[in-house]
């Protein structure tokens, strides 16, 4: 079982909103960028 670590409530919040940003902005993006990617072809030719 994972270890507990105290935190403030704006700690917490904090990182909620980052997990959000992760999930619900960039991960969006890099599963765009990657279907782009593998449309062009192989991925390891296409490292931009």
């Amino acid at each position: 079982m994972a270890e507990r670590t105290p935190m403030t409530r704006a700690g917490y919040n904090k990182l909620k909103a980052e997990l959000d940003e992760m999930m619900n902005v960039q991960m969006p993006e890099i599963e765009t960028r990657i279907a782009e990617a593998r449309a062009e072809g192989d991925l390891k030719e296409n490292a931009e």
